[in-house]
């Protein structure tokens, strides 16, 4: 197999500044324009069934337990599955030395027989990594990585440095169910140009306010996905991983913070980052983040903090996408086009995160 060819599409302004040409082997380079530099963007190819998913642990680790059963549940999906030892190490909280999670991560990218890659889990970890990943190597090894909560760090630094659009979706060990799985398919595997989201209430949660779905400003925005976990964007705040949300959709879940911790979070990254600048802001489930009965009546709730920080930026902007650490995730593609309604709480992506074919350009005469 190969990982490696990519083709690039230039836009005329990149071409008369730059004055580069279109290499006929790779796969898939677009072109956007984002803090006046041109970003290069690759997607990985599409998954089908018969694939081998390479599964790592950037973070946090599994026991075999756990490992045994996402292998029986993923080949259950049709799929194959391949491992190193590593996948079960444990050091501490982590899955492994930062040297040996970040080692069999690139292993998996550099394997010719891996075919993308899933997070067995997320935990903590995955930021102390990213300065010791070969980012050129991955780059000229795109593959679909996909996974959530601390994986948002692996997830926004690809998207930064190499324009790798990277999936914030479940983890080896998550409940595939039938939601879970049909946005996996349509975003992962068949590549839909076109694909609204659902944003079906989990079911018995009628009295679980926290997947309550409201809008907090009207309107409705088109841009490139961003986001992810938000306790981890606010570690790569000020680093050279630190995502650019001007004009992009931007996507947030927590969970198990109090609603101070979110307050806190929300308000740094509006003081340190450009997130004031998004064109729009869809917040997920924020699981276990509401008041509970042991707090004093002084506090706020969840929705209350969310409405005060975000209402003033008069960004279109609601809550309650199932997305986070929810049993029903959908599949979002940082770095991909999308659409979202506030007065609909809805969201679609418009254009493929992955590519269906892979074909040989013809000459275009660079």
């Amino acid at each position: 197999m190969q990982y490696n060819r990519r083709f690039f599409l230039k836009t005329a302004a990149l071409v008369s500044v730059m004055g580069t040409f279109a290499s006929a082997e790779n796969l898939l380079a677009q072109s956007e324009q984002t803090s006046n530099l041109f970003l290069e963007r690759i997607l990985a190819k599409s998954l089908k069934k018969g694939d081998t998913l390479g599964l790592t642990a950037p973070g946090g680790y599994i026991t075999q337990e756990e490992l045994s059963d996402a292998v029986a549940t993923l080949e259950e999906l049709g799929f194959k599955t391949y491992h190193t030892d590593a996948v079960l190490y444990r050091y501490g909280y982590f899955a492994g030395t930062d040297r040996q999670r970040a080692d069999d991560l690139m292993h998996m990218f550099t394997n010719p027989d891996v075919d993308a890659i899933l997070c067995v889990r997320g935990g903590y970890g995955s930021n102390r990594i990213l300065d010791l990943l070969d980012f050129e190597i991955i780059k000229q090894n795109p593959k679909a990585l996909i996974g959530y909560s601390d994986i948002t760090s692996l997830i926004n630094a690809f998207y930064k440095k190499i324009g790798l659009v990277a999936f914030h979706g479940p983890v080896a060990i998550s409940s595939f169910n039938d939601f879970t799985v049909k946005s996996f398919e349509k975003v992962l595997m068949k590549g839909k140009k076109q694909f609204k989201y659902s944003n079906k209430r989990q079911e018995n949660t009628e009295n679980d306010t926290e997947f309550d779905q409201y809008t907090i400003t009207q309107g409705a925005a088109e841009g490139i996905l961003a986001g992810g976990n938000l306790v981890m964007l606010e570690t790569l705040i000020g680093t050279e991983y630190e995502p650019d949300f001007e004009n992009k959709i931007v996507f947030l879940e927590e969970v198990h913070e109090k609603p101070y911790r979110i307050d806190r979070m929300i308000t740094h990254l509006l003081m340190a980052t450009n997130l004031s600048k998004a064109a729009g802001i869809v917040l997920g489930i924020f699981k276990s983040c509401d008041i509970d009965n042991d707090e004093s009546e002084e506090s706020f709730t969840l929705k209350q903090v969310l409405i005060d920080r975000f209402a003033g930026l008069n960004i279109p902007c609601f809550y309650g996408m199932p997305f986070g650490h929810v049993r029903n995730k959908i599949t979002l593609p940082v770095g991909i086009r999308a659409k979202m309604d506030a007065n609909k709480k809805s969201l679609m992506l418009i254009e493929a995160a992955v590519l269906k074919e892979r074909k040989k350009l013809k000459d275009f005469g660079y």
